[in-house]
């Protein structure tokens, strides 16, 4: 009985534990190489779908760091250098949370030093 007990804290051990290469469930990611470039894309499409309605007007520098996580839909959260409209670069925190099931389900947050923050929603 008492090996039996030890083998099921084991499995529940290694089902509850995470690394960065096989997070736990419904926990962040850090991505890299190729998923760090597909979750480029989906910076870009945001900043040029709200560019084209009321803004905010940025373009992408560099990607810092980022990272995706599995919620109510998908949330991928980026660290990154944006170029606003007058040319001046900032480091700011872009949270993409995206139901696609929802009209104008794309919701993006900019965090950005010094300002507030704004939160923007497209289809």
């Amino acid at each position: 009985m008492f090996l039996a007990k030890i083998a099921i804290l084991c499995t529940v051990l290694v089902l509850v534990s995470g690394n960065e290469e096989y997070p736990t469930f419904g926990g962040p990611k850090t991505l890299q190489g190729e998923e760090l470039a597909r979750s480029q894309e989906t910076l870009q499409n945001s900043l040029t779908k709200l560019a084209a309605g009321e803004g905010p007007h940025y373009r992408i520098s560099k990607v810092i760091s980022a990272f995706t996580q599995v919620v109510a839909g998908s949330r991928d959260v980026y660290t990154v250098e944006l170029i606003d409209s007058s040319g001046a670069t900032k480091v700011c925190e872009v949270d993409i949370w995206s139901r696609t099931w929802l009209p104008n389900g794309i919701q993006v947050t900019f965090k950005c030093p010094n300002e507030p923050e704004l939160v923007r929603s497209h289809s």
